[in-house]
């Protein structure tokens, strides 16, 4: 069986729990795609696993127990935020043996990947979400969908 991995950017739109899994929290067009399009409750083989490059929180599994928040990603903050998201995608890459990894979010998120993520994600054949944000939902529908088989 393949193993995929999926890192997405939070999202502004959230559900107003606390103590809750991250994938349960955020409520943005991502979410929806991937609620949609993947079965996450059936998933119970793990061949998928999750990330999401948070504003406040950084880069977490999605199964990371978090609280309702209002923080902007915005330059600064991803920059803050690169040596975390760098440290956590070479532990995840490390520890885990990937067929697939699909990864979208928008300009100001990318910065926290800066150019050493985006060099790692690129030697592991990663499949980075381009576009206007209604062509990144297709990809990741269509990628979602090919996984989904």
């Amino acid at each position: 069986m393949k193993n995929y991995l999926l890192i997405l950017s939070c999202s502004k739109t959230k559900h107003h729990k606390y103590n809750i899994p991250a994938i349960d929290l955020y409520n943005g067009m991502y979410y929806k795609v991937l609620r949609k399009n993947f079965n996450l409750k059936e998933n119970n083989n793990n061949n998928l696993n999750i990330l999401i490059l948070s504003a406040k929180y950084g880069l977490i599994n999605s199964n990371h127990i978090i609280d309702y928040y209002d923080e902007v990603m915005t330059p600064k903050r991803a920059k803050e935020l690169q040596n975390q998201v760098i440290t956590k995608l070479k532990q995840e890459l490390k520890n885990n043996n990937y067929d697939e990894i699909f990864i979208t979010m928008g300009k100001t998120y990318e910065l926290a990947l800066g150019d050493r993520g985006k060099e790692i994600l690129k030697n592991n054949n990663a499949i980075i979400g381009h576009g206007m944000i209604g062509e990144r939902l297709s990809q990741l529908k269509n990628w979602l969908i090919s996984i989904n088989k």
